[in-house]
């Protein structure tokens, strides 16, 4: 799984409340950094901010698609913008501030879909 903010603070707490919970994570500082690791190896799934200063969440979307084809993984969005604010995306989104149980219950719901195991 990749966590993907470019807020350190944020993306660290993620990263804490996730691999707490025994799920193998790593975070990536921006969509830049996010894109590179992507290429490296694919995760099972990209926990990412919205909006992000050097690639936004919907561009590191769409330049994963292109890189993975058919082997991208889901993405659930984390962000504070307003429902108005975001109809174009159709991925999950948590609302900032989302409760950590509620990371974790969209964590786990992945997980099984995809079979991952702890």
């Amino acid at each position: 799984m990749l966590v993907v903010d470019d807020d350190e603070d944020i993306c660290a707490a993620t990263l804490d409340v996730i691999q707490g919970a025994g799920y193998l994570a790593m975070a990536a500082q921006g969509g830049v950094a996010a894109l590179r690791m992507i290429g490296e190896g694919a995760p099972w799934l990209v926990l990412s901010d919205l909006t992000m200063r050097d690639m936004d969440g919907r561009k590191l979307l769409t330049c994963t698609r292109e890189l993975l084809g058919s082997s991208t993984p889901p993405f659930v969005f984390l962000t504070g913008l307003q429902p108005s604010e975001r109809t174009d995306v159709t991925e999950q989104i948590l609302t900032k501030p989302y409760e950590m149980d509620e990371l974790l219950s969209v964590v786990e719901r992945h997980s099984r879909r995809l079979n991952i195991g702890l």
